[in-house]
């Protein structure tokens, strides 16, 4: 027996319908791994890293920082979360277990803090985490407990606290002041066994190189760069999600000359993704030419975005 298929918007990830910005996160949700466009050079960022973890001999002995640097929307959470679950799959074909800790919204948006304060913060929330998740010893957990907000205590035990099968991929928040911030993770916070990621989009090349010589004497992180859609990316990232749901949803595709607009006025992948989302959805709650002999037009594009205001 063959479902009916019915009209749908075919953009947003499997999951997370009704949040359709939600970057990629395949770590947690194992149908987003193959959702990934080769847009924004991440794919090469994405075999960078692999090449840098390398056997993970490393990660396992000194651990590592990985600085991801890029404009805002160019994907660069997408890119950590991708990194994330490759290296949580590494893990386990080695027989070990991979914890991500995920504390990139775990700092107060309404306070002004400090390096030190920030960091306190980030220690006090990857304890709670860690308990959560099952990852220390039970006399480790102890011995720390009252250490839990003091980064000069925690970090320099946290591999010893592990359970000897634990790996810790920890997504730090974005760094505030950046440079000095950076440099304060990396020598901290380093510890054999764990993996920690930030992101900024406010590195340039020079910011990055001034962070490697600041920690030349330390293991240097893993630096990898998102940039802006290229030529053909819009047209690549809207084909590969137009061919996904054929089977279960009726929509129309995209017209050339929407395509060519799109290539125009998107400069991020998260533009992109919102200009299609919003179109087709645009198009759909209004009932009329949502089949598969239609197309979404330059019309239907620039209705959408004078609703919000812009006029491509």
């Amino acid at each position: 027996m063959t479902t009916s298929r019915r009209p749908i918007n075919p953009f947003p990830l499997p999951g997370w319908e009704r949040t359709p910005m939600r970057p990629l996160r395949p770590w947690e949700r194992k149908g987003h791994r193959d959702y990934y466009v080769d847009v924004d050079g991440a794919a090469s960022a994405f075999q960078e890293f692999q090449q840098e973890i390398g056997d993970l001999t490393g990660l396992l002995e000194d651990g590592r920082l990985v600085l991801v640097t890029g404009d805002s929307g160019c994907g660069k959470t997408a890119l950590v979360n991708r990194c994330a679950d490759w290296t949580v799959l590494e893990l386990r074909r080695r027989g070990m277990r991979g914890v991500v800790v995920d504390l990139t919204g775990c700092l107060p948006e309404d306070e002004e803090l400090s390096i030190h304060e920030r960091t306190v913060h980030v220690c006090d929330q990857l304890f709670d985490q860690l308990v959560d998740a099952r990852a220390m010893r039970q006399d480790a957990e102890e011995a720390l407990r009252g250490d839990r907000d003091n980064p000069q205590r925690i970090f320099p035990r946290l591999s010893r606290a592990l359970n000897d099968d634990v790996v810790l991929v920890v997504l730090l928040p974005s760094p505030n002041e950046l440079l000095d911030e950076v440099v304060r993770y990396a020598r901290q916070l380093r510890s054999p066994r764990v993996l920690f990621f930030a992101e900024s989009a406010f590195f340039d090349p020079d910011d990055i190189a001034e962070v490697v010589r600041r920690l030349e004497s330390w293991v240097p992180p893993i630096t990898l760069l998102v940039g802006k859609l290229d030529d053909g990316d819009p047209e690549r990232f809207a084909d590969d999600r137009l061919v996904r749901h054929t089977e279960v949803g009726i929509y129309p595709q995209l017209s050339d000359e929407a395509v060519e607009l799109l290539s125009k006025i998107c400069q991020s992948v998260a533009m992109l993704q919102r200009i299609l989302h919003g179109t087709y959805e645009r198009k759909l709650e209004a009932g009329l030419s949502y089949t598969e002999a239609d197309l979404v037009t330059v019309d239907d594009i620039r209705a959408y975005l004078n609703g919000l205001g812009m006029h491509p």
